[in-house]
C-alpha cells in the first residue's frame, strides 16, 4: 500500500512538472518566473516522497526537505545565504545521528552467537557467523569496508540486518534457501541484490534494513 502511494506522488509529480514546462514553453503568463523561480518545489518534494516511503528515514528526508526550503527563500529574495555553506555540516551532523540512531533502534537482547554487530571504520572487517538461529544484527561501514559470511547460518523464520554504509561498501553472503528482502534507503549509493528467489513461501526471510550513503551494498548466495 505504501509504495503505491509513493508511486502515485512520483507519478503525480512528475506530471505536474511537465504541465508547468509545457505552459511555460507555451509563453503562458506567469509560468516562465514559476519554472525560474520556483525548480526548489522539485527538491522539496523529494524530500517529502521520502518521508512518505519510509517514515524511519525523516533525518534524511528533512534534509533534503529543509534544503529545498532554503533554495526557495533564496530564489524568492527572503533570505540571503550561501546554501552549500551549510549543506555538508548539515550532511556531516545527520550522518551522526543516523549512526546513534541505526544502533539504538536495531539494539536486540540477543546472544552474539544469533547476532553480529560489525564495524569497519577506516579498514576492512571479514566476518563470518554458523550460528543454528540466526536473529541478525547490524554492520557499520564507514570509509571502509565489511564482508559477512552468512551461508552455514540457519534463519528458524526470520532475522534482521541493519546497515549503515558511507564512503565504504558492505558484502554479505546469505544461505541459498533464504528469501531476501532489502528494505535500505539509498542516497546516492546502491544496493545490489543477486540471490536467487526461487524459494518457497514459507522459506525464513532475511531482512536488510538501514541507510547506504555514497556506498555500495551487495548481497549474493
Amino acid at each position: 500500500m505504501k509504495s503505491q502511494i509513493t508511486r502515485f506522488i512520483a507519478g503525480l509529480g512528475i506530471i505536474t512538472i511537465g504541465i508547468v514546462l509545457l505552459l511555460a514553453n507555451l509563453d503562458v503568463p506567469g509560468f516562465d518566473e514559476l519554472v525560474a523561480n520556483g525548480w526548489p518545489l522539485i527538491i522539496i518534494g523529494v524530500g517529502i516522497l521520502m518521508l512518505v516511503n519510509d517514515i524511519k528515514n525523516y533525518l534524511w528526508a528533512l534534509l533534503i526537505t529543509g534544503l529545498g526550503v532554503a533554495l526557495l527563500l533564496r530564489e524568492l529574495d527572503i533570505v540571503h545565504v550561501n546554501i552549500f555553506q551549510l549543506f555538508w555540516p548539515a550532511v556531516i551532523v545527520a550522518l551522526g545521528l543516523s549512526i546513534i540512531f541505526n544502533r539504538m533502534g536495531s539494539a536486540r537482547r540477543v546472544s552474539k552467537e544469533k547476532s553480529d554487530d560489525v564495524t569497519a571504520i577506516l579498514g576492512g572487517i571479514d566476518h563470518k557467523n554458523n550460528s543454528d538461529d540466526y536473529e541478525g544484527g547490524q554492520a557499520t561501514a564507514v570509509v571502509g569496508g565489511v564482508k559477512i559470511d552468512l551461508r552455514k547460518v540457519k534463519i528458524k523464520k526470520q532475522a534482521t540486518l541493519n546497515i549503515f554504509a558511507f564512503w565504504g561498501g558492505v558484502e554479505l553472503l546469505v544461505p541459498s534457501d533464504v528469501t531476501v528482502k532489502v528494505q535500505t534507503s539509498c542516497i546516492l549509493g546502491g544496493i545490489e541484490n543477486k540471490t536467487t528467489s526461487e524459494n518457497s513461501k514459507d522459506a525464513p526471510v532475511l531482512y536488510v534494513t538501514g541507510d547506504v550513503i555514497m556506498a555500495g551494498v551487495e548481497i549474493k548466495n
